[in-house]
Parts: C-alpha cells; structure tokens; sequence
C-alpha cells in the first residue's frame, strides 16, 4: 500500500510538470474562495468563550495592563452572558468569528445578535448626584420669626423647593439633590412647639380657580370627597370637582371633608390635577352623603365629551358591553367605536361581568389614549343590565340605618375576629367572631346585618355570609395611611370614623393572663392608650415590648372608657423607621435629620422639584438606617440594601422595580437599581443588539453600514411581536408563508375586531451613525382612506423592552399601495435625526370594529445611505393576496 501511494503522487507530481492545463483536467480551480455570509445569535455558553480567547484576553490587559480594569470587564462577559462598555462587543467579537470560522475569506459578512448591558433610561438622570442638608437657617426661613422649629411638617414640606433655589447657585438642568432634613408629623401649633400661637387658618383656592390655571404650582384647597378609586379620587367644593391623584389607593370616605396641598399638574388626561406629591387631611364628615342624579349619556353625548376642548368631571350613566384586558377595563359602546368607557383605575371588577352589557354610573373625569379614545370613569356603579342591584356602596351604610345589606368589596386588613373591607367608597368591619379565611387583596361579597359598635357601624357575626369572588389583588399592598395629630387623636373618641392611620408610640405588651395578650399604644399628647384589638401575638415580636414604634392599622372607633380600637396593619420599631419619627421637643435648637428626599433641578421652568419617574419606585435610605450601623456610608450595600428594601416595601409584587439612592462614602450619594425576586437583588439588565462584522485583508471588524437586514421570508429574524390589546383575535402578526409579515384582525367568520399590536425591531446603536435610513417595503388593503389612522412606522430612542412604556414617534411614510391590489410599494425613510442614540424602529397596527386593514411587510432594512445608489421603483412584485 505504501508503495501505491509513493507511485501516485509520483505520477501527479510528472503530469503537474509535463501538462500546463492540469488544473483544468483535474476540475481544480486556485480562485475558490470561502466567503460567509451568516446571522447568527450568541448562545449563552459562548460568552465564556469569547472571555477565555487568548486574543481577547491579551487585547484587554493591552488597554489597561497596570489595573487590569478591561481584563475585569472581559472575564465578566464570561460570566454575566452580556457585553458592556468596558467590554464591547465590537472589540472581542472578530476573534471569536475568526476561532469560529478561520477558513473565512475577505468579503465575508456576519450579522450577530448579542446582550449588551443596558441600565434601566431613567438611570441616565442620576449623573449630577450630591447631598444637601437644610440648615437652621433654612428652617428660620420656613418658619420665620413667630415659630422656633427646627423641623419641617407636613404642611411645609413643600417650602424645600424655595430653599434649594436660594442655596444653590448656578444649578444645570438635571442636577440632583439628596436633600436630608428633620422632620415632624404634628405641626408647631398643635404639638407644644412655637412660641407665636396657633397659625392662621390655611387660605383655600376654590376648585374652579385650580382648573383655569395656565401654570403648575403648590396649592392648598378644600372639598368634599365624592369619589374614590384605586389610584385617586374626586375632591368637590361650591365651585366644581378636579381629580386628586395619588399613586395609590387612599383611605378617606365618600362624605369625608378634607384638606388637600400639593402641585396641581396642567392638562393631565384632558384636565388640571393634584398630583402624587400632594397630601390631604380628613378635617370632618358630613351628616349626610347623597350621589346626584345621573345625566343618561347615549355614545353620541360621549363623543361629544370626548372630543370637548377642556372636558369637566360630571355625574353620568351610560351602558355598553364590559370587556378586560390585563388592567384595562374598557366599555365598548353601542354603535360606535370612536369612543369607549374606561374604567379608571378599577377597583373590583366582577369577572362574570367580562363581555355582558352593564350599566356603569360614575364621574367622568377627562380622557386618555391616542385621539382622546377612552373616557376615564370613576364608577360609583356597575350593574349587569335588566338585573336588580342588590349591592349597597359601603361608603353609604354609615349613612344608613341598622339592617340587612349586600356588599362587595376588597379586604384590606385583618385580625383574628374579623377583616376589613373597602369598595372605594368607605370601609367597613366585618366581624366573625372566629379566625377569617379571607386574606389581604381577595375581593368578596358579604350578606349580613350591621350593628353600632365603638361608634361605628360593622357587620355583625349573626347570620353573615362572605363569599369570595377572587383573590390575590396587590392594590391594598400600598394604602396611604392618614397622620392625625395628638389633638386629633383625642377628639377621635367624640366623633369617631373609619381611618387607616400611621401612628408613633410606645408599646406596651402585658399577659391578660386569660390566654392572650394585651397590646396597648402610648403616643405622646393623647390622653388614653390606642389599644390593639384581636392581635395575632405571631404579628409582634416581643422585643417591642417597651420600645418606640410606627403602627399602621385602622381605627375601629372607640370604647366606652374613650379608648381607641385598632387593627394593626403593621408594626416596626421607630429606629428602623426614619422619616416617621415624631420630634417631642419643637423648640430645640437643633433637631438631627430624620429623613430624606431626591429632588431635581428643572431648568426649563427654573425650579426644583421632587423626582420621580413611571419606570420605579425611588428610594432615599433614610439617616436612621445609617444610624442603626452605626457609620454615615453603606460599605456593603450588596447586604445592607435588600434587607432595607423588605422592610420598606413588605407587600411588594414581584418584579417591582427601586431606585436607591445611598451613601457610598460619607455624604456622598449614589444610585442602584434592585429587582423583586424571591429576594431583592441588584438589577442587572441587557437588551438585543445586532451589529454587521465584515472581513476584508486585514480581518474581521464592525461595520456601521448595516444595523438591520431582515427579509422575514423564513421567520422573524431578530423582531418581535408585542400585543397590547387583543379583542377576540389570537394573533394580529405573523410570518406568511409567501416569505413577509401579515397583520390582520379580520376573521372571516366573525368580521373586523379592535386590537394593537407592535412588529418591534432590535435595539441599534447609532453611536457611530451618520447618515441612517430606513427601508422597506409593504402593501396594504381593507384599509381607512388615511393609512395612518391605523398603521405606523414608529421610532423610540428609549425603548427597554415594553412598547407601552416607551416614548414613540411616528415615522412620515410617503409611499403607500393601492387598496384594490396587493402590489408591494418601497420606501426609504431618513433616520439621521436620531444619530447617537439607541434607536428601536417598529410597525404599529391599531385596528377597530368598523377597520382592520391587512398589512404586508417585507424587506426591512436599517443602513446608512449608501453614496450614488438609485432610488429604484416604487412598486415590487406582486404577491398573492393573502386570505
């Protein structure tokens, strides 16, 4: 064998010699090349890969070869399955591609998807971060010369804004402040501080006064709650009613008067509103409480609101047919559709009223959604129509005298007799008289009698029955407890009412020795014990006995002795909770601060004001946390910060989202983000990113010519598909078999339905762009005569993977098909506004009942301009119409 083999490469070697035209007679041709042209997604293992090259590895500690911080970067690519700035993508892909594909020849392409590390958009505010501590100055200023404090209260938080705009010299637009203060629940006046008597009665401004307003600013007014929902409610006086909004679900009555001071924001949903930050306090109730008459709206009526320059809150009925989607809770009307009934910030929502037609009574208070679509609704009623209404508003029955009802509503507390209950108009005591089943959240209907009891009126044991209707909702997870004043507490024996509070006192726990214990609460001014009732002794660690405490609960009126009754909701020890502090001695000279806030400096309006942002929860750790370390910094916040963040936020869902700010050194804040899991843990996000690799002869390197390339005729490629509203459709996107994508909500059996749903691009990084242009082409037919009222071609620069919660523009397309054929049209779209950020293009389609175009897309393309290339044809080829 080896004799043949030396034989035949002998032979090979003379021919090779003897024949010029070997090559041809053997079919071997020297200019075969191997050029790739592949896409191609990074799994999770080759991150460690591309970590572990050599190459790569020497690359890194060239860039940094004393502090090694770019070998530090690189291996946790290996780890974290993601690219960074330290370590980009663009710098340790083209030894991978070359490891993965060394035959490749010049000309080849690779067009890589990958993670790339992405903080959270709003995480970019926090570049300008310092601290600011008020000075007794500051505090003479808030107080001037009739009161000495050394705090500042409730009623003047909002001087902080004045303060730093006198403090702060030459601020730039987006600087922020830690600003670290002490502060008080109980004003001068009220608790023993000041030497200048009791203040002037607050000045009002009238509601109508807050609706004409043309700029935002603090206010103090007062009203009569008319309506509640989960998020807001309704604040009426002589002149008119404006919406009160706060985040989250508050604990004052239909009937209640109150106090209400805060920011009014401009035009918000059609409307002036206070805001978030503004804070009410309950000064009485009134004798009685009546809803007025409705106004019977029929759609035309609704319309006609909808489309109103500055719609007005107004009582009114209308009917249509219930429909739920998520947290959206619309009512779609009768022989229309450019309009529907939202229901805002629904409180309970019976499931069997899902796709029946009701009968919702309410305000309505503005609109929300593209074209002012959905008219917001604060229902005081929903009754599945031509049924008797059985269900009392438990807002009502404290009007009502003593007998037989039929409620429905959310718990939000329970103790080991019995649960509370609140349907948004006011809040009741179930009592059991035996342990509940029910829990915080379940919505249940109850059927029983009321009784007075302590002052109020409850359900009695005798002959209830609770049913459940569903469980497990978050709303009552974050009430906003109302702070009543020493003065306050001790007139609450004479006029007694449901409130859910937040109280500081000391503890006291005492064996009754009759098998339980007794739970008493001393706060400083009031005469009599708060005193817990039907404790469950597992919710109060015996440490506390004898200790200074914050308990949130409800008031449950008050004994014959004037002692007040409390369910406890929660219970923690004062230290732990800075910022609820009550500060006995007003008249020090000098009170260290006790809580802290993030404001931000707005240099479009010249103003400071409170941070906040949709995206999270932002989170100031407090001074006492640092105290109880012992030290002015967090050195591990790895270990500090979750354990803060449980004990902040104890009923928090999963997946919530908080932006701490802390201190790294002394004075010094910085800001991280934690996520909800089964613990709360440091965020650490990524998006998709796709970027083009070539090779020509001196190797593999990222080019910017190409950011998106995708034909859609096998799949989606690096799109996705988000589908925000889906009315009796299953899908709306999907690749066709004739190689494009298709959107359509029409069902031949069934006809037109409403829904939205997004073809959503990857994220591209326009960093190095400089003249970006998208491509396309599509068709369209069963279209509106104006295209756009129902498909877009949409541009986010801060996009992070929720179409809902990101800010669109939409894109002028200029070529659009004929509707009678399904001729495919070009078109080329300049992105070059948008150089230098992070760019995310998508196809927006919006059908509704009466139009549900079907939308044919193909051939996406995000480059720059190529130089000289011919703008083409505006047709393509013609494909078969879809069904």
């Amino acid at each position: 064998m080896k004799k043949k083999i030396f034989v035949s490469i002998a032979l090979l070697a003379l021919l090779a010699a003897c024949d010029d035209h070997y090559d041809d007679q053997f079919n071997i041709k020297p200019d075969i090349t191997d050029v790739k042209d592949i896409a191609m997604t990074l799994e999770t293992a080759d991150y460690g890969t591309i970590s572990k090259l050599s190459a790569n590895q020497e690359l890194a500690l060239s860039k940094d070869p004393e502090g090694k911080t770019y070998v530090e970067a690189l291996a946790e690519v290996g780890t974290n399955h993601y690219f960074t700035e330290e370590a980009p993508a663009e710098d340790y892909l083209p030894a991978y591609l070359k490891s993965k594909y060394p035959n490749a020849d010049e000309g080849s392409r690779f067009v890589v998807t990958y993670k790339l590390f992405s903080p959270s958009e709003y995480m970019g505010d926090f570049k300008n971060l310092s601290a600011y501590d008020l000075t007794e100055d500051d505090y003479k200023t808030v107080w001037g010369d009739k009161v000495k404090a050394s705090f500042l209260s409730p009623s003047t938080v909002s001087k902080i804004p004045g303060l730093l705009k006198a403090a702060v010299n030459n601020p730039a637009a987006g600087d922020m402040k830690v600003v670290n203060y002490a502060y008080s629940q109980t004003e001068p006046s009220i608790g023993g501080g000041g030497d200048g008597g009791d203040e002037p009665a607050p000045s009002y401004t009238s509601v109508a006064d807050l609706l004409k307003l043309t700029s935002e600013g603090e206010y103090t007014s007062k009203g009569e709650v008319v309506a509640v929902n989960a998020k807001s409610f309704i604040l009426k006086d002589e002149t008119g009613l404006i919406r009160v909004y706060q985040g989250k679900l508050v604990t004052c009555s239909v009937g209640d008067v109150v106090e209400v001071s805060g920011k009014v924001e401009l035009a918000k949903q059609g409307m002036n509103r206070f805001s978030s930050k503004s804070v009410f306090k309950v000064l009485e109730r009134k004798e009685a409480f009546t809803y007025p008459a409705p106004q019977t709206m029929e759609t035309a009526d609704l319309v006609t609101y909808a489309n109103a320059a500055v719609p007005a809150i107004q009582y009114v009925t209308y009917e249509g047919t219930l429909t739920k989607n998520s947290n959206n809770i619309n009512i779609v009307l009768d022989g229309g559709n450019s309009v529907q009934g939202s229901i805002t910030d629904a409180l309970l929502v019976d499931d069997s009223w899902i796709n029946q037609t009701v009968v919702v009574t309410g305000y309505l208070a503005g609109v929300s959604g593209s074209s002012a679509k959905y008219i917001n609704t604060f229902a005081t009623s929903i009754v599945v129509k031509n049924t008797d209404n059985q269900v009392t508003p438990i807002g009502l029955i404290a009007y009502s005298p003593i007998g037989n009802y039929t409620v429905k509503g959310l718990v939000t507390a329970v103790h080991t007799k019995g649960f509370v209950m609140t349907d948004g108009t006011g809040d009741i005591l179930v009592y059991k008289n035996a342990l509940p089943d029910e829990k915080v959240g379940d919505m249940v209907q109850v059927v029983g009698t009321t009784e007075a009891r302590n002052g109020l009126i409850q359900f009695t044991s005798t002959g209830l029955a609770v049913t459940s209707i569903s469980e497990g909702s978050t709303i009552p997870n974050d009430m906003v407890p109302q702070v009543l004043s020493a003065a306050e507490l001790n007139a609450y024996a004479a006029a007694p009412r449901f409130a859910y509070v937040s109280v500081e006192g000391t503890l006291t726990i005492e064996d009754s020795e009759k098998g339980y214990n007794y739970y008493n609460l001393a706060v400083e001014g009031v005469e009599k014990d708060l005193s817990l009732s039907y404790v469950d002794d597992s919710d109060v660690a015996a440490s506390l006995n004898g200790k200074k405490v914050v308990m949130n609960g409800y008031l449950l009126g008050a004994n014959k002795g004037g002692y007040i009754q409390v369910m406890l909701v929660s219970i923690k020890e004062a230290a732990a909770v800075a910022g609820l502090r009550s500060l006995a001695s007003t008249r020090a000279s000098s009170v260290s601060p006790t809580t802290s806030a993030l404001y931000v400096y707005d240099g479009d309006n010249n103003a400071w004001k409170e941070y906040t942002t949709e995206e999270a929860k932002v989170a100031v750790v407090e001074p006492g946390v640092y105290e109880s370390l012992g030290t002015d910094m967090i050195e591990e916040p790895e270990t500090v910060l979750p354990a803060y963040l449980k004990q902040k936020y104890p009923y928090a869902a999963a997946e919530s989202v908080v932006a701490v700010i802390y201190n790294e050194k002394a004075n010094t804040p910085v800001v991280a983000e934690y996520t909800l899991g089964e613990n709360w843990i440091e965020t650490t996000s990524s998006r998709l990113v796709t970027t083009t690799f070539t090779q020509d002869a001196e190797g593999i390197s990222a080019e910017a010519s190409m950011y998106v390339n995708e034909t859609f005729k096998k799949d989606l490629g690096s799109f996705t598909i988000q589908d925000v509203f889906m009315d009796g459709v299953s899908w709306v996107w999907k690749q066709d078999s004739y190689g494009y994508m298709k959107a359509s909500a029409y069902i031949k059996a069934t006809g037109n339905h409403q829904a939205e749903s997004w073809l959503v691009s990857p994220v591209m990084n326009f960093k190095k762009s400089k003249e970006p242009e998208l491509l396309f082409e599509h068709a369209c037919r069963f279209r509106a005569e104006n295209p756009a009222d129902h498909l877009n071609v949409m541009v986010s620069v801060d996009y992070s993977g929720d179409v809902k919660t990101a800010t669109w523009t939409a894109l002028t397309v200029e070529n659009w098909s004929d509707a009678t054929d399904w001729t495919f049209v070009s078109n080329k779209i300049d992105l070059s506004a948008y150089n230098g950020q992070q760019v995310t293009i998508a196809f927006k389609y919006a059908s509704t009942n009466e139009v549900a175009p079907t939308w044919e897309v193909k051939n996406v393309v995000v480059r720059e301009k190529v130089e000289g290339e011919s703008e083409g044809e505006e047709g393509g080829d013609a494909e078969t119409p879809a069904e």
